[in-house]
């Protein structure tokens, strides 16, 4: 290690600085400090130049898909069959079904279904004020009418000796 530091010192003994290469080693570091806020702000342009390149083309495959969209809504059958789907249209001479218990029978199943299709008719208007009277005259408590409370029982009890 001392012959190490010795050599060391040796060369730095051995190096000669004139005027002309403190004056070189001056203006290289007056040019890196000069240069370098430049590079920096260069390095900076080029990364935003990168980010909005690829948010344009985001932007770009949005608007792709948008034009894409458009077009078919622009198609007649496309708009029928959302419409179909979407807001349960059907077309004049058309009937409707509408499925409330869906019940998958087995295939084994002994049981017939009935080729014929009940209607369901109900007044919802008469049902609706039919309650609200139902609610408005009765001398029930709230609690028997929210179903918290247990019914009276109509029989009364005996009383045990």
């Amino acid at each position: 290690m001392k012959r190490w530091v010795e050599d060391l010192g040796a060369w730095a003994s051995s190096l000669r600085f004139s005027g002309f290469t403190v004056l070189v080693v001056v203006l290289i570091a007056a040019g890196t400090v000069i240069v370098s806020p430049s590079l920096s702000t260069f390095v900076q342009q080029r990364r935003e130049i990168s980010e909005l390149r690829e948010s344009v083309r985001l932007h770009q495959e949005a608007v792709s898909e948008i034009d894409a969209e458009r077009v078919k809504w622009k198609d007649p059958v496309y708009v029928r069959s959302q419409a179909r789907d979407r807001l349960f249209y059907v077309m004049p001479g058309e009937t409707q079904l509408g499925v409330v218990n869906d019940i998958v029978l087995p295939v084994e199943s002994d049981e017939e279904t009935s080729p014929e299709l009940s209607r369901f008719t109900s007044d919802w208007a008469r049902g609706i004020a039919a309650s609200f009277l139902t609610a408005g005259t009765t001398a029930a408590p709230p609690e028997e009418l929210a179903g918290t409370a247990p019914a009276p029982d109509p029989t009364p009890e005996e009383p045990q000796p």
